[in-house]
């Protein structure tokens, strides 16, 4: 196993680090997995005692990176324009995250249906995703256990 504490270059990481080395450093912190796929960690979230979430990733994909999803939603301000959504969001959530070394990865609106007549939506989100590329395992459970901490629902 990877000692979480010892630095590590980005050449030797894509060479020895496994998404298992990684799951392992954030287990011994007490960060709870949610899911796992070959490059990549989704963070569980607690919303309630009995459910989850997941908008904190580790990523291995091209280098070692802690990605995480901030929105608003549509319900709390039905007449805002997208614009206004996103905006809210860059503002509330974009800033802290660059202090921090963040870049914004991408921006989407998601639909989020209900679950016995897709037909229905519920909502509609504006999501920002932001990106901090890492050089070694105890910067990411660093970046995690603040991403966690992060307030990234943003209400209007």
């Amino acid at each position: 196993m990877l000692d979480p504490k010892r630095m590590f270059s980005v050449s030797e990481l894509e060479e020895t680090l496994t998404i298992q080395d990684i799951q392992q450093a954030l287990v011994n912190v007490g960060v709870e997995i949610y899911g796992s796929a070959d490059q990549e960690l989704r963070i569980a979230e607690r919303v309630r005692l009995h459910i989850m979430d997941s908008g904190v990733r580790v990523v291995t994909n091209g280098g070692l990176s802690v990605q995480f999803t901030a929105r608003t939603q549509r319900s709390d301000a039905p007449s805002a324009h997208s614009e206004e959504l996103f905006r809210r969001v860059r503002e509330a959530v974009g800033e802290q995250a660059s202090s921090r070394g963040y870049e914004e990865a991408g921006a989407e609106i998601v639909e989020v249906k209900d679950p016995v007549n897709e037909a229905r939506v519920l909502d509609v989100w504006h999501e920002v995703t932001y990106r901090k590329s890492l050089d070694d395992i105890s910067e990411a459970v660093e970046e995690v256990r603040w991403a966690l901490d992060l307030e990234k629902y943003v209400r209007l």
